[in-house]
């Protein structure tokens, strides 16, 4: 029973993981129970839910241990590239191959190999990619030898891959492949009860980054931070608890010290698991939309995708990342606001 689960129970160390709500144990009693095994494990959830952070947990408790583990964003590579990075390719396979350059897979033999973001990966890499899964053998590219390897396999996305594959952008072969062991990671508003726990976290370790030593956070900022609805997840809450590090004067975190979105959580689209209940007469809350009726979606988007580069200080794979899409797309939607301009 989930109410029997706790840490003590686990025979992994997982400190990093903060957190002690009945959904994030059972998140931790899956990669207690995944760790060890060499299979491949999917690992699902919104943007900044920590998938990274369960990525290192499986591998440090994995036999692969001792290697670093080899991390590749499917989402940041170029398409033209992805399959020379993944696969490698002998010299001349292709313009510009001045040279042999070995893959990604060949790499992370004898290891652990992150896919992170795979749902990014192209329709054609895909077939690519499941028959190495499936053979454990690659081939370079222009190569016509065919190159054994053992490589862990961990897979992450924030995309639901059942609608991927039922829109066609996904395969479902490969899907099958890598459902078996799957680890669903809950939003931050699904595990609230762990929010002061991670916000002193981040606050220590802000501490130690800029020597500063703000000792505590006001109980108000508590109260703001579990009333709000956390689009961006925990790689949010550590960015806000930063900020206010930097801006506050005295001992503690005051809600003078957090950005505007968190004293107005109303300003947020709702999830969609809350927009049903939002939009029912017979509730007592409702959807309160942050822009003027008549705004078209493009006029939306072009609002969002801007207002997070800002927030984001320009950082064009966080802002990617925050918003669930890939860095190509983001670099083709600031082009079209450009031209426009």
């Amino acid at each position: 029973m989930l109410l029997l689960l706790s840490r003590e129970k686990l025979h992994g160390n997982y400190g990093d993981l903060i957190g002690e709500s009945t959904v994030h144990l059972a998140v931790l009693k899956r990669i207690d129970r995944f760790a060890k095994s060499d299979k491949i494990v999917l690992i699902s959830g919104e943007t900044g839910t920590g998938k990274e952070r369960v990525a290192h947990a499986l591998h440090t408790e994995s036999p692969y241990a001792m290697h670093p583990i080899v991390i590749v964003n499917c989402a940041e590579i170029a398409e033209n590239l992805i399959a020379s990075e993944l696969f490698g390719h002998e010299r001349g396979a292709f313009t510009g191959a001045d040279q042999r350059h070995i893959g990604l897979f060949e790499t992370a033999s004898g290891n652990t190999l992150f896919l992170d973001e795979i749902g990014e990966l192209p329709k054609p890499l895909q077939s690519k990619l499941l028959r190495v899964l499936q053979e454990n053998e690659i081939r370079r590219m222009g190569g016509t030898k065919q190159i054994p390897v053992k490589v862990r396999v961990l897979a992450a996305t924030n995309i639901d891959l059942i609608e991927a594959v039922a829109a066609g952008r996904f395969r479902r072969d490969l899907y099958e492949r890598l459902k078996p062991l799957h680890i669903q990671l809950p939003a931050l508003r699904q595990r609230r009860e762990d929010i002061p726990a991670l916000a002193k976290h981040f606050l220590k370790k802000e501490n130690n980054l800029s020597n500063r030593k703000i000792e505590d956070i006001n109980p108000e900022v508590l109260s703001l931070f579990d009333a709000y609805s956390w689009p961006g997840n925990i790689r949010e809450l550590e960015g806000i608890i930063s900020r206010a590090v930097l801006l506050a004067e005295g001992d503690e975190i005051l809600p003078d010290h957090l950005p505007q979105d968190v004293w107005t959580p109303h300003a947020h689209a709702l999830p969609l698991a809350d927009a049903t209940a939002a939009a029912n007469p017979d509730t007592a809350e409702y959807l309160v939309l942050p822009f003027r009726i008549g705004t078209t979606l493009k006029e939306i988007e072009k609002s969002a995708i801007l207002t997070t580069l800002a927030r984001e200080n320009g950082n064009k794979s966080k802002t990617a990342a925050v918003l669930g899409i890939s860095r190509v797309t983001l670099d083709i939607k600031l082009r079209t606001y450009s031209d426009e301009a």
